[in-house]
């Protein structure tokens, strides 16, 4: 598979976050560590903040 929905719970996919974001996935996590630290806002599709 080359990619996938962000908006599409798909929490078994092996890789689930580089097919939505790619290489990009570092980018949205170190935003959420910086604004969402505690991960108040979580779902099925959302990414876990970086760890900094």
């Amino acid at each position: 598979m080359n990619g996938a929905y962000l908006n599409v719970p798909n929490v078994g996919m092996q890789n689930r976050e580089t097919a939505c974001w790619g290489d990009n996935v570092d980018r949205p996590r170190k935003i959420k560590a910086k604004y969402g630290p505690r991960n108040v806002f979580q779902y099925e599709q959302s990414l876990p903040p970086a760890l900094c």
